[in-house]
């Protein structure tokens, strides 16, 4: 069964996910941005002015919360790893961050079957902190790919080149070659050149007269297999999928993490499911999968978004954390521009 949770992730994963039970992780956790995200909901009725809900924070300060996850996290797997980061990076927000990330990530890998992936999202921020994390969690041998997601949006002024990319690493459970992965073909074109000798057809290479000769097959290709750049636009201010959600990923570069990585029927697990993005496209490509998130605002639109789905909602909001503004009688889905406050 289909199943969102609505709680803290970490505990979730270990009351309630199995052992070697999932074939695909993807997680797009908060990046230590130093900000924390509100939305916007449309008024109730009689009420002038739009509603605002804490969608959730990503704001990370070294203290005694932070002390304890450093002490747990340092006698479990890559203890010796996140020793080194402190050792570096002393008691620092961005260690904060990573002791909150440390004991989630060695759940994920230990709910992974041998054959399963997971794509951590991030930007580079902290995308070179969680590589070595990482590698300290699942070994340096199960590291496959650093994808970079590449968006345009409006420039910003500064004394810097335009940060236009995200990041996602690609880990296995496994270091061989046993873990799930369909090579994707249509997404990028041919170069120009290669139109030009060969057209269409698949390329082979022909070695009968003792050095290489290139030659062509009868049959169509599809294009190269896609490679470890990806060009995904963001979502218009007014595109069909937009919620509202600060934050919400496109469904074409999740529909490309899940088809390489996971088969129909496949469960795929988001912790940090937020609107839900890459739950809708694991129930429109065939997978079962697991949302978790701790914020009643993004399990409400979870629940909107996969109106037509059967799944089960389990769950109680943590402490601290509010139920959503309900919108007027004709819409409980937040609408318009997803507001940030520093």
């Amino acid at each position: 069964m289909n199943t969102l949770f609505l709680g803290d992730n970490l505990d979730v994963l270990r009351r309630h996910v199995g052992d070697a039970s999932v074939d695909l992780v993807y997680l797009d956790p908060p990046f230590q941005s130093g900000r924390d995200y509100s939305i916007a909901f449309e008024p109730r009725s009689g009420k002038p002015e739009r509603e605002r809900a804490k969608a959730f924070k990503d704001t990370w300060k070294w203290g005694p919360e932070a002390a304890a996850a450093y002490a747990h996290a340092e006698q479990g797997t890559g203890g010796s790893t996140v020793r080194a980061l402190r050792a570096i990076l002393g008691e620092s927000d961005i260690m904060a961050y990573l002791c909150m990330m440390a004991p989630r990530l060695v759940e994920l890998r230990r709910v992974l079957e041998p054959t399963g992936s997971l794509y951590l999202h991030c930007d580079p921020t902290a995308s070179h902190y969680l590589k070595v994390l990482l590698d300290g969690i699942f070994g340096p041998a199960c590291f496959r790919n650093e994808i970079i997601w590449r968006y345009r949006r409006w420039p910003a002024r500064a004394r810097r080149f335009q940060r236009m990319h995200d990041v996602l690493l690609f880990y296995t459970a496994s270091a061989g070659h046993e873990h799930t992965f369909n090579t994707l073909l249509g997404y990028e074109k041919l170069s120009e050149s290669t139109l030009k000798a060969f057209g269409t057809k698949r390329q082979r290479a022909d070695f009968s007269s003792g050095h290489r000769k290139p030659g062509v097959d009868d049959v169509e290709t599809q294009g190269p297999p896609l490679s470890d750049v990806w060009e995904v636009g963001v979502i218009a201010a007014i595109g069909r999928e937009r919620t509202g959600y600060p934050t919400q990923k496109p469904e074409a570069l999740l529909e490309r993490v899940i088809r390489a990585s996971s088969n129909e029927g496949d469960v795929v697990l988001d912790p940090f499911c937020g609107c839900g993005t890459s739950i809708a496209v694991a129930e429109r490509l065939g997978r079962r999968w697991i949302g978790i998130d701790v914020s009643p605002v993004a399990t409400g639109i979870v629940r909107d978004r996969m109106s037509g789905a059967r799944f089960e909602l389990r769950g109680d909001p943590p402490a601290g954390h509010e139920p959503a503004p309900r919108a007027g009688p004709a819409s409980t889905r937040p609408r318009a521009r997803a507001l940030q406050r520093a």
